[in-house]
């Protein structure tokens, strides 16, 4: 009995524990009250956003996602966009963080009149956003569309709740 017992042990830590191991590697897993620890100065040392700009901070709420190939976009795989300062970005399924990073102003090109972003992960973050180079476009204090360049991407449309 003890036997088997000893045996059955040794096979599931054999199974289990390297894919335990694998997970740890892809990550830590955040939820949103922790981001609340995260110091201002984690990534920029003082502001990066103009002060039409600091808008941008908040907790938003994905309404919808549009364009694409088919131009229909697709259903949110996440609820929230969290932007915090000094340009910390994370999404949010369900009060768990899929994805954190930093937001990098883009260079200015000829033409632009929008702010230009690029979401850049966490070397500790799981991926999940894919498509990380962004226009900002805001209507009011409390809608904020973040619009791809041309070619096909999405682009998704939030409203503030924080």
């Amino acid at each position: 009995m003890k036997k088997s017992i000893i045996i059955s042990m040794i096979c599931t830590l054999t199974v289990v524990l390297p894919g335990a191991i694998s997970s740890c590697d892809k990550g830590i897993e955040l939820y949103e009250s922790d981001l609340l620890t995260l110091g201002t100065t984690k990534y920029f040392e003082s502001e990066i956003f103009s002060v039409n700009d600091q808008n941008i901070y908040g907790k938003w709420r994905i309404e919808s996602i549009s364009g694409g190939f088919s131009g229909q976009g697709y259903e949110p795989d996440f609820d929230y966009l969290m932007i915090k300062k000094y340009g910390i970005y994370a999404f949010i399924r369900s009060g768990k963080v899929l994805e954190f990073g930093k937001i990098v102003i883009a260079q200015w090109e000829e033409g632009e009149t929008m702010l230009k972003i690029n979401l850049v992960k966490d070397s500790k973050s799981d991926s999940f956003f894919s498509d990380r180079e962004k226009y900002v476009e805001f209507s009011g204090d409390d809608i904020m569309n973040l619009i791809s360049p041309p070619a096909d991407r999405y682009n998704y449309h939030f409203e503030r709740v924080d």
